[in-house]
């Protein structure tokens, strides 16, 4: 962690943060420290874009902080507001030792605390509004030239449940298991494929809010790392925080969306199929770290028979 402490301090010296502290966060996607500076002055969040996994470039990076500032500038939301270097950079790229490229970012600190229960109706509530001005943005926002974000479209949904069958000499799943999965996959390959990309269904999305990425304070709900967006359908994203809320939850949220964003008569069949997508999505991340092997082989199965062959049966399950 030596390393990670003085690579941030180089970081540091192109930015204007007077008295700042570094307090280590965690290492996921990227190298993550609190920076305390002064007391009338917030905080910050910094963070080493350094994994071993694929790198992520620049103009990704560049471009998911391009989003943030559109979205600090156009809404009310309180979110993490990117903090440019001395030179007006978005994105500081600092050598240490044979990294010759690092790239570094800084936003502004955002207060508040996760949850550690179900939400509220009334948080939920807030949540779905929260969702719905995101979404809202995005279907006005014009994205600049040279805007790079991932896509969430078939592909994606391929390359989770490829991840996935590589595991299998490992023993993660059966061979059956995993063609339960696949069948449900090709199935939800069929639904992206008819779907329209248009306004009013498809576009910049957060991609991941779920209960780690989003913090209350004083009642208001924020949303907090964006790493994960990209292009994707409007109902992914709601499907995806769908995860984490129970099915009386997942109406209420419904209830309130719907308030600013028109749903399309089969929207239950397209959550479901996305909310499985994403199910997808998370198992092949985590099945990357052997250390999540074992909780993978109990949910899995459990995922199969609760969602998977409900949805291959046509029979509904999100909101029972």
């Amino acid at each position: 962690m030596q390393d990670y402490i003085l690579m941030a301090q180089a970081a540091l010296e192109q930015y204007d943060f007077p008295g700042s502290e570094l307090d280590y966060l965690g290492k996921s996607g990227s190298v993550t420290f609190r920076v305390r500076t002064l007391a009338e002055t917030p905080d910050i969040l910094l963070k080493l874009h350094h994994s071993e996994g694929e790198p992520i470039t620049r103009d990704s990076i560049e471009s998911e902080l391009i989003w943030l500032e559109a979205l600090s500038r156009d809404t009310k939301l309180t979110l993490p507001t990117p903090v440019k270097n001395r030179e007006h950079e978005l994105v500081t790229a600092i050598t240490y030792g044979t990294l010759e490229h690092l790239n570094v970012t800084c936003c502004r600190w955002v207060d508040g605390d996760t949850l550690d229960r179900e939400p509220s109706p009334e948080e939920v509530t807030q949540l779905a509004q929260l969702m719905s001005a995101l979404h809202q943005h995005s279907k006005q926002w014009e994205p600049p030239a040279g805007f790079v974000r991932p896509v969430y479209h078939r592909e994606n949904l391929l390359s989770s449940l490829a991840q996935l069958q590589r595991q299998l000499p490992a023993g993660l799943l059966s061979t059956e298991q995993f063609n339960s999965l696949e069948s449900a996959a090709n199935s939800i390959a069929e639904v992206i494929e008819q779907q329209p990309l248009t306004r009013d269904n498809y576009g910049i999305i957060h991609s991941d809010l779920h209960e780690s990425n989003y913090v209350f304070c004083d009642g208001e709900p924020r949303p907090i790392d964006f790493s994960g967006c990209g292009y994707g359908f409007y109902l992914f994203d709601v499907a995806e925080t769908f995860l984490h809320l129970s099915p009386d939850n997942r109406r209420t949220f419904i209830s309130a969306y719907t308030r600013h964003n028109e749903l399309p008569p089969e929207y239950e069949h397209l959550l479901e199929s996305y909310f499985i997508w994403a199910i997808l999505r998370n198992f092949a991340f985590l099945s990357a770290n052997p250390l999540e092997h074992e909780e993978l082989s109990r949910t899995i199965p459990y995922v199969i028979e609760r969602f998977c062959s409900k949805y291959l049966n046509g029979e509904p399950f999100l909101l029972n």
